[in-house]
């Protein structure tokens, strides 16, 4: 996933601090050796703290709430009366839920962590060295597979073990564009696929090239391409959206291969629940960002927010939320820098209210029914 959010391990920045949607750079530190989901090996003391049972089958949220830096489990089952459940410490990094009943994170000595939110020991699910893009992370819709990247080297773990999918070429150093540059690393709706498409780890083909789609069952090659970037899962059965630098969005589709899509020049796409929907940011003539709202049904984009937005992430089938930005001459690359205002806006009412999510990680359940 995207950090996300889900996510990114690009951590690009606007002046004002980093997009909530990022993830993070690991620590000079390292560990050896990986452990799969099938033996898992007993960890430390949990990072994950809950004061309160946490509801079966309510919508959850890992974020920060307005005024506190602290990374917090959050009940939003009734919007208007959302609460903390849990907390995590502070050196936690790139948290996301394993299921609505447990959490992952990593820790400053490159491991991935899962803690059940009831309590218990926790287990380390795999380590890794330190390097670029090394550390990025997901797991299955059902929990019993993760999918990490150790330096270039891509791992698939389940009970199968824990295998290297392929090793793809070193990433140079060199700049980054914020709005063309990406990392998608995320298992497909339906479990069945996982996709890594990137910009960073490229100049190999077929096994080794910087975009693919490969069988989540035994982790078989079974699309490849390359200059891709901007990628999102959407729709039952899976189909992935992508694009290029120029030209319409493509739809990759395991009976049908790829096909052209509507043409639009998204951001950091991302889909809802339920599949119908995939939301981004899209630049503006102004500088900033706007967001944008895509109906896969309908092959077009539905709607956009006022300029002055960009990080979307959905909270429901229904809710999305983003963060308020403005221009900012002196920013890197001039990119736009955050007003620290969030928004949830309402795709079935048009409407957009301030929220008191100021960051949001990771939302659960990430698939429902029905879907398309």
């Amino acid at each position: 996933m995207r950090g996300a959010a889900l996510a990114v391990v690009l951590v690009v920045g606007a002046c004002g601090g980093p997009s909530p949607s990022t993830s993070h750079t690991p620590s000079p530190t390292s560990s050896a050796g990986t452990s799969p989901l099938s033996s898992p090996t007993s960890g430390p003391a949990s990072l994950v703290h809950c004061t309160t049972a946490v509801p079966a089958g309510d919508s959850l949220v890992i974020g920060t709430v307005a005024g506190d830096a602290t990374i917090v489990v959050r009940d939003i089952q009734d919007p208007a009366h959302a609460r903390n459940l849990c907390t995590f410490d502070s050196s936690v990094l790139a948290p996301q839920f394993v299921s609505g009943t447990a959490v992952a994170y990593e820790t400053a000595e490159n491991q991935i962590i899962k803690a059940n939110l009831s309590g218990g020991p926790t287990t380390i699910l795999a380590t890794y060295s330190s390097g670029f893009d090394s550390g990025q992370y997901a797991f299955s819709p059902d929990g019993q597979s993760l999918t990490y990247l150790d330096s270039n080297a891509w791992h698939l773990v389940s009970s199968a073990g824990n295998r290297v999918l392929t090793t793809l070429p070193a990433a140079p150093g060199r700049g980054v564009s914020p709005d063309e540059d990406d990392s998608f690393l995320s298992f497909s709706p339906d479990g069945q696929y996982i996709a890594y498409f990137q910009t960073f780890h490229t100049g190999g083909t077929g096994a080794t090239a910087p975009d693919q789609v490969r069988r989540a069952s035994d982790g078989a090659l079974v699309y490849s391409t390359s200059g891709m970037t901007m990628a999102v899962w959407a729709s039952l059965p899976s189909r992935l959206y992508f694009r290029a630098a120029t030209g319409p969005v493509l739809r990759w589709d395991p009976s049908a291969g790829v096909t052209p899509m509507d043409s639009i020049h998204w951001i950091r796409p991302h889909q809802s629940p339920d599949g119908r929907w995939i939301t981004y940011s899209l630049r503006t003539s102004t500088g900033v960002h706007g967001v944008g709202f895509y109906g896969v049904q309908a092959d077009s984009q539905i709607a956009s927010t006022a300029a002055g937005r960009s990080g979307a992430r959905f909270l429901s089938n229904d809710l999305v939320w983003y963060i308020g930005e403005r221009a900012c001459s002196t920013c890197f690359g001039g990119q736009p820098t955050p007003t620290g205002v969030t928004y949830i806006y309402s795709i079935a009412g048009a409407s957009e209210i301030t929220s008191r999510l100021s960051a949001v990680h990771d939302v659960w359940p990430r698939v429902t029914a029905p879907a398309v």
